[in-house]
């Protein structure tokens, strides 16, 4: 009886609130919707600074995200450890058009306007900024997880060999982190692709210089050209696909190794 209320109630809803609606973009794809689309340059454009940018934040994000996890396993009792974890998930909490506004008011006219009328902002650097802004809490927690799931036994070993904290951490469990590792830099690339709030506040939607996918697609229905949305929608859907495929795929790899 409880399997068949679990059935009666997660699989229509799953299908009707997840499947559907991606369902209903791809039906939506039009032949003159897609020709155009795939001989817009701001298209092409906007591809090559999402996934430029999304390669560098999630890059960025990991790289951090190894410091994060280094206090976390080796000084959870410093003041440094516990700042940090506790702004660590406020990006998730914030309403991201509220991270723009504190990234362009911090990266903006009134800090950083030695480098123009604008300061840092709208540029393609803070796009990758606010893309970083916004996946880095994902990419900390993975290899915190990752840490978490870690023998013990190996560190106290290592450690009696006479290395100190950073050694430990470089020579044996950063290897034995690949997957971790590896899934923090997906995830927040992941994240990175499907940002749009933060990076239109702060970068803008400069087509060809800042715009990206989310505000190109946005543009689009703005605009009331719905086929190039829709195709520059599934666009989207198929990279993300790609990406939850290679992440499924490789987590195998990983822990036969």
């Amino acid at each position: 009886m409880n399997k068949n209320i679990i059935k009666i109630f997660f699989i229509p809803l799953f299908f009707l609130l997840i499947v559907f609606p991606i369902l209903a973009l791809i039906f939506n794809l039009s032949v003159d919707g897609i020709q155009a689309t795939m001989v817009d340059p701001f298209f092409w454009d906007s591809v090559k600074n999402t996934m430029l940018a999304a390669l560098l934040a999630a890059g960025m994000a990991v790289v951090v995200a190894v410091g994060f996890a280094y206090y976390h396993l080796f000084h959870p009792e410093s003041l440094v450890y516990k700042v940090a974890n506790l702004f660590n998930d406020l990006p998730i909490a914030l309403p991201h058009t509220v991270a723009g506004l504190a990234l362009l008011l911090a990266f903006g006219r009134k800090t950083f306007g030695f480098l123009g009328e604008t300061g840092a902002a709208f540029t393609l650097f803070v796009v990758i900024l606010a893309m970083f802004f916004v996946s880095y809490s994902l990419a900390a927690r993975t290899l915190v997880s990752g840490v978490d799931n870690m023998e013990p036994e190996v560190i106290d070993v290592a450690r009696t060999l006479g290395d100190n904290t950073v050694q430990v951490y470089f020579k044996i469990v950063l290897p034995l982190m690949r997957e971790a590792i590896f899934s923090g830099f997906v995830l927040g690339f992941s994240r990175s692709l499907s940002e749009f709030a933060a990076v239109i506040m702060f970068g803008g939607n400069m087509p060809g210089r800042t715009q990206v996918l989310a505000s190109y697609v946005f543009t689009k229905v703005e605009v009331g050209d719905l086929d190039m949305a829709v195709t520059a929608a599934v666009f989207c859907v198929a990279l993300s696909f790609l990406i939850v495929s290679v992440l499924s795929i490789r987590r195998p790899k990983y822990a036969e190794s």
